[in-house]
């Protein structure tokens, strides 16, 4: 992605002013290198919409470079040929492709000694998405470190010509994206340095705000997290574009950063004024008109999931049955097409739940909550296993690296001894330890992940036993008013711990508690299954009604069970 050049897309510049200096070939011929060089750095090609102007123009520049043999300058237009390439009307001097023209930069800059212009070229180099150049996960991961080390080694206010939020948003994308967040933050902590609020600078200002703002929200740091999203609505009020398709994503940022406001607002109980933010960001994401455009239908409707969760909780149940409608409505009206993500209904099935319920209306309610839960547990088992993806990921990332390092520093060892055999019995003994250092490790990610799964099965039974326990207390209210459910009855009695739950869970248990079953047993011969079940469900703590439920027994089958266990216990005891 070309980020300088993505600005044409959000923001719609218009062509260079009358105020601007016109381009002067005879003048740029006469300048000296120093000069050349700070005029190509300076000049506004972000103002300029065509793609073909905008080829032409650097191609008269790199044509009176290279004649005046000026390198530095070369380099400096050939960055930008790089930056819009793909532009509309655009082609590339020499009919080169992009990675061409990077690596031309690369070899030129490490000749001529320009450090700044190597890492550059190198960066977008190792960030080539394309199939045929894409680098592993593992590559990926070794290649940002070192480029961050080396922008750091050399100073980062050097990489200002070059762009650098636009590579630091690159470095902290992909960690992001990895699940690294506090390496992502030490990332956008430097690129905050360097992000301007300013028309040319706005794309990059936005999204690193909008990146740290979810950081903060992460870590519950809510008043941080509204300072971010202040910045953000306050820089888009401000910025009023011509260009009507930049003014929807102006408008959009305005409206997004109203809505987070008011949720982090919301977070701290603070209804009131989180109110006014609700209804000024759903105002600003509401669908102005009819339209096939699928984006401000999808911002409109997250916007409403927050201005519903405001209004629910200052009682507005009149408002919030018409926002309810229109939230209703955009959902059938995406879903079909498969325009609205698989678990974006989820929080308007909750806000339905509780709006039932606060309406007395206790079948809608728990109809509503049922559809809510078996989406949760959908998205609960989604993320667990985007986690457990992630570690992996990240485990295989840092043993690439550290193999690497390792070797490194074996082949400076043996340049420096200049005994191969020597090195040879280190590498050895390096992949022995790395060996048995990732044997370790892989056997952490899969406590790791035993824990993850058993504490979400854990839960899951958990909530279907306060499910159980809810419908019981309907069936009784049922009972007192004369009336009688056989569907509710079946429903209580139920097991959710069935014998097919019992295996997966007794082999999370396992992992996770390793020789306490086997111990029990050891020790007190006799156990019978139910006792088995009651020690391993005690271990974790879970209450004597979640157990009942859990088992489809009543508590004084529990407490029964329980007394037994500790007589045998007692009688067995040395």
């Amino acid at each position: 992605m070309r980020y300088l050049f993505v600005l044409l897309f959000f923001f719609g510049l218009q062509p260079i002013s009358s105020a601007q200096a016109a381009w002067d070939e005879q003048h740029f011929r006469a300048m000296t290198p120093a000069e050349r060089y700070r005029f190509v750095h300076g000049y506004p090609f972000w103002k300029m919409t065509s793609g073909a102007q905008l080829s032409k123009l650097l191609g008269h520049m790199l044509d009176i470079a290279e004649a005046q043999k000026d390198h530095h300058s070369v380099l400096a237009v050939k960055y930008y040929l790089g930056q819009i390439a793909g532009n509309e009307g655009f082609s590339m001097p020499g009919g080169r492709s992009v990675r061409e023209l990077h690596q031309e930069i690369e070899t030129e800059a490490k000749k001529r000694g320009f450090v700044v212009e190597e890492v550059v070229a190198h960066h977008y180099l190792s960030n080539d998405l394309s199939p045929a150049n894409k680098l592993s996960y593992e590559e990926r991961y070794v290649e940002i470190q070192k480029t961050f080390e080396r922008m750091r080694a050399i100073g980062f206010e050097k990489f200002r010509d070059y762009g650098v939020d636009a590579i630091l948003f690159n470095l902290n994308h992909f960690m992001w994206e990895l699940g690294d967040f506090e390496q992502a933050f030490q990332y956008l902590s430097v690129e905050e340095r360097f992000i301007q609020p300013t028309v040319e600078g706005g794309h990059h200002y936005t999204q690193a705000l909008s990146y740290l703002q979810t950081y903060w929200k992460r870590k519950k740091d809510f008043k941080k997290s509204i300072q971010y999203a202040e910045k953000i609505l306050h820089f888009h009020q401000k910025f009023k574009p011509d260009n009507p398709g930049t003014q929807w994503w102006n408008r959009f940022w305005e409206g997004f950063a109203a809505i987070e406001i008011a949720d982090l607002l919301t977070e701290q109980g603070n209804f009131a004024q989180s109110e006014h933010f609700a209804n000024l960001g759903y105002t600003l994401s509401k669908v102005q008109e009819a339209t096939n455009a699928v984006a401000p239908y999808q911002a409109e409707y997250d916007a409403l999931q927050v201005l519903i969760s405001v209004k629910l909780k200052l009682g507005k149940l009149d408002e919030v049955e018409t926002l309810l409608n229109r939230a209703t409505f955009i959902k059938e009206k995406l879903e079909p097409l498969g325009q609205l993500e698989y678990f974006k209904p989820l929080r308007l099935y909750q806000h339905c739940s509780n709006y039932h319920e606060m309406r007395g209306q206790a079948v809608e309610a728990l109809r509503y909550n049922h559809l809510a839960q078996t989406l949760q547990d959908s998205l609960d088992r989604k993320n667990d296993a985007r986690k457990l993806a992630q570690i992996q990921l990240r485990f295989e990332a840092e043993k690439h690296a550290e193999q690497l390092h390792l070797l490194e520093k074996e082949k400076q060892l043996q340049q420096k001894l200049g005994l191969s055999a020597f090195a040879i019995l280190l590498i050895l003994i390096g992949w022995r330890y790395q060996y048995f250092r990732a044997q370790r490790r892989q056997k952490e990610i899969e406590l790791s992940a035993a824990k993850i799964n058993l504490e979400a099965l854990t839960q899951g039974f958990r909530e279907k036993s306060e499910l159980v326990e809810n419908l019981r207390l309907e069936n009784e209210k049922l009972a007192q008013q004369g009336k009688h459910s056989e569907y509710l009855e079946q429903l209580t009695t139920a097991t959710i711990l069935t014998e097919a739950d019992w295996t997966k869970f007794r082999g999370l248990f396992e992992k996770v508690q390793p020789g306490f079953i086997a111990m029990q047993k050891e020790q007190f011969p006799d156990l019978t299954h139910a006792e088995t079940r009651l020690l391993v469900l005690e271990k974790l703590g879970l209450s004597t009604a979640d157990m009942a439920n859990m088992l489809g027994v009543n508590k004084n089958t529990i407490h029964q069970t329980r007394l037994r266990l500790r007589r045998k216990m007692e009688v067995e005891s040395p």
